[in-house]
């Protein structure tokens, strides 16, 4: 008989274990290190025998929405050993976690998938997109002619936590999506064993400086010919389009790559030849709303307007049914109505078009939502939009 519960302290490790050989990786030297940021009572562990076989984990976490930032509950560690897949036990553990969400009082929960087939069936939808870019040295040059008006230097790994993360923020403020690094990660990074190591690929910090202040920077590291952008923020213009023409201009390499770049990145048009470029579109983090009518209330929307949006959820039975919002850029109210509606569609495409992603008359288009009333996908559309697409630069 199976039996899932929360894990006991003493049962920590062997939970990392499992999680290690679910996913077929080494299990890392000391996962004690894990320990101080892992809340016990939001594990879930599946036994088998008294040997755990599965598992999951959430904590609370801040991730920015359309006008604001809230507390969500940002899954993570989701694992079925080998020996037991095929037989029910994620279902059983993602039913139980958003339950046990909903009792919390989180509104919304993220994760990052390993497969995207997987969790659209729990209710979560694509929250945010992102590129990855490559492009051969020779094809970098600008459409207009480029000066800067500052400097770019190297930072050392072990004093990026001082100017790095508040240009994060300045770079990231206002797009929903974003989970903001806490200064043990930035810490963390500054002190990872890589930087220590010779050879190629170690990871390199550039920051763009201009009046004294820092505007940018870029995070790369040097395989072969190619290099490859980890992360690059910027504040300015003029430091986004100095940092670029740096990594295009490394010598000795003779191709850059870029990992994760917002849909609406401004590069593509500065490019000469944009159609060298080579650009590849995925999905970023996924959002599943646990509570409809806490979500829809702390949202920001872009036009007033008021909608009757029926949602279908057969996972939370709280979420099944009608709900009235009116909203606009100051706030929102939301409540349950039993007033015909003027839009159908189900739990993990609200997700999408929530954060922006997408918009209602795209699902509409795909099938995926309903129409019931005239113009009422143009009114939701022009309610839910965004002025920037969310974006997901890292990982919580």
């Amino acid at each position: 008989m199976l039996e899932m519960r929360s894990i006991s302290p003493e049962e920590f490790v062997p939970w990392t274990r499992a999680e290690a050989r679910a996913h077929g990786n080494r299990l890392d030297d000391d996962p004690e290190m894990l320990r101080p940021r892992f809340d016990l009572d939001r594990s879930i562990a599946v036994f088998d025998q008294g040997e755990i076989v599965g598992g999951a984990h959430s904590h609370s976490i801040e991730m920015s929405i359309p006008g604001t930032t809230i507390a969500i509950a940002g899954v993570a560690n989701i694992a079925v050993q080998p020996t037991h897949t095929r037989q029910g036990l994620m279902t059983r553990m993602m039913h139980h976690q958003i339950h046990d969400l909903h009792e919390r009082g989180e509104p919304l929960a993220a994760l990052f998938a390993s497969e995207s087939i997987i969790y659209r069936r729990f209710g979560y939808g694509i929250g945010s997109l992102y590129e990855r870019w490559t492009i051969d040295r020779q094809h970098t040059g600008y459409a207009r002619r480029y000066e800067s008006p500052g400097r770019i230097r190297f930072v050392d790994p072990a004093d990026i936590s001082n100017d790095l993360p508040e240009v994060f923020r300045r770079t990231t403020a206002g797009r929903p999506g974003v989970f903001q690094r806490p200064p043990h990660q930035w810490e963390r990074d500054s002190q990872a064993p890589e930087h220590l190591q010779g050879g190629q690929g170690g990871l390199f910090y550039a920051a763009y400086e201009e009046g004294g202040r820092v505007d940018g920077y870029v995070t790369y590291r040097i395989t072969s010919t190619n290099l490859c952008v980890n992360e690059l923020m910027a504040t300015t213009t003029e430091a986004m389009t100095a940092l670029w023409r740096f990594c295009f201009d490394v010598d000795r390499t003779s191709s850059t790559e870029a990992l994760k770049r917002p849909v609406d990145d401004p590069l593509p048009w500065m490019l000469a030849d944009p159609r060298r470029l080579q650009r590849s579109i995925r999905d970023g983090v996924w959002v599943r709303v646990v509570d409809v009518a806490a979500a829809l209330k702390l949202r920001r929307y872009m036009q007033p307007d008021k909608l009757v949006i029926e949602i279908k959820d057969d996972l939370c039975p709280w979420n099944e049914g009608r709900f009235e919002l009116e909203g606009s850029p100051e706030g929102a109210e939301c409540r349950a109505s039993n007033s015909s509606p003027d839009l159908v569609l189900g739990i993990s495409d609200l997700a999408s078009a929530y954060m922006g992603a997408v918009s209602f008359s795209t699902f509409a288009r795909a099938g995926l939502a309903e129409e019931r009333t005239p113009n009422a996908l143009l009114r939701a559309d022009c309610m839910f939009a965004v002025q920037y697409p969310p974006w997901t630069p890292c990982n919580f």
